[in-house]
């Protein structure tokens, strides 16, 4: 078991940092939940896009890992930006790598790499949330088209997809496939603002036909080998958890050493030293089991799939560890942290939707327990 970084993960990191310092801080806390497209470009230049991805869609060929470590590095600094680091390698890029076939690899992969656009997942439904087996979009097969019949909700980042992952039943259960977002009969009816600024969608589907080419994974384990995939994508989520409450701490610990009451810095105040310190142990054991389930499924040889069990505990445990250390952001700054545009208010309100996304911390904890029930608890 090594907890070193290798050379190359130093430089990585140590660039991912620079770019963040130099490229990102001046415009960090500015977007308001928009989604930060502008700073593509930089971060593609900077060889910091589809991280995970093959050489030859421009993508540099690394591990999760990788991705993970530069997310935070960003994170730290830019929270909106840091979701360009993950939705370029993770999600729906890296599903569509692992599972779809040569020519939807050619299509999409090299404009995610450049920071052209991304491509999200549309999963949840009205009645389909944490529920995803109640599905009810279906696709029919008609000749050598998909007839896409139904509806999404909460679809994140339309204003900068160009295409959706789309999960849909076909006849012999649910599968997979790839719409991009100008084909007939796909609509966008209605766009929400949720409580920390972000874009989510509704997504209506009317008869939308598509090549039958756009398939990215249909058949009795597709559903499976979907879910699978996205893991990766909860350890994405567990991360920006632990790269939000990082933030946050670091702005409280500058903080702590600057205001001063009763002729002291409140650092000195053991409530406030405790506090800190409390906070720096929570996001370091955060982040270790991220790095776990990350670590994990790589030696293993799983195709760098993470374990149900490790990505379900470290997910859980970020995400509420995360809205604890924003918490407490809040609480160190007094009154000037709870106005409405301070940093570590936006962090709080940001932080609150990981618990939610990629299925709530209940189903979460219900999936460990399931685990646990059938195998026992064998972490290795």
């Amino acid at each position: 078991m090594d907890f070193q970084l290798s050379q190359e993960q130093k430089t990585l990191k140590n660039r991912a940092r620079r770019i963040a310092e130099e490229e990102l801080a001046d415009d960090a806390f500015t977007y308001e939940g928009k989604y930060p497209m502008d700073k593509a470009s930089v971060l593609a230049d900077a060889g910091l896009l589809g991280i995970s991805l093959p050489d030859e869609y421009g993508g540099s060929s690394m591990t999760p890992l990788e991705v993970l470590m530069v997310q935070e590095e960003i994170g730290r600094v830019c929270p909106d930006t840091a979701h360009l680091i993950s939705h370029t390698s993770m999600g729906a890029p890296r599903a569509i790598d692992h599972l779809g076939s040569e020519k939807l690899k050619e299509k999409y992969l090299p404009g995610i790499c450049n920071g052209d656009y991304v491509v999200a997942v549309a999963i949840s439904e009205a009645e389909a949330g944490s529920a995803a087996n109640d599905m009810q979009t279906r696709a029919e097969d008609d000749n050598n088209t998909i007839v896409i019949n139904g509806e999404k909700k909460w679809v994140g980042r339309p204003e900068a997809s160009e295409a959706f992952l789309v999960y849909t039943r076909f006849e012999e259960g649910i599968g997979g496939i790839i719409v991009d977002k100008n084909t007939s009969g796909l609509e966008i009816a209605e766009t929400y603002t949720n409580m920390y600024g972000g874009h989510q969608s509704r997504i209506v589907f009317n008869d939308c036909r598509v090549d039958e080419g756009q398939v990215l994974v249909r058949g009795e384990d597709a559903f499976k080998d979907l879910l699978k995939s996205f893991n990766i994508e909860r350890c994405h989520n567990a991360m920006m958890s632990v790269s939000l409450a990082r933030n946050a701490f670091e702005k409280s610990l500058e903080y702590a050493q600057q205001r001063e009451q009763f002729g002291q810095p409140i650092g000195n105040f053991q409530a406030i030293s405790h506090k800190l310190a409390n906070m720096a142990m929570k996001i370091e054991a955060a982040r270790l089991l991220v790095f776990q389930a990350t670590t994990s499924a790589i030696s293993n040889g799983n195709d760098g799939v993470p374990s149900r069990l490790q990505t379900s505990i470290a997910k859980v445990f970020a995400n509420e560890i995360g809205e604890e250390v924003a918490s407490d952001a809040v609480q160190i700054h007094g009154a000037k942290g709870y106005m409405k545009g301070h940093p570590v208010e936006y962090i709080y309100r940001k932080i609150r939707g990981r618990k939610i996304a990629g299925g709530t911390v209940e189903i979460h904890r219900n999936g460990i327990a399931d685990v646990l029930y059938k195998y026992g608890y064998d972490p290795y």
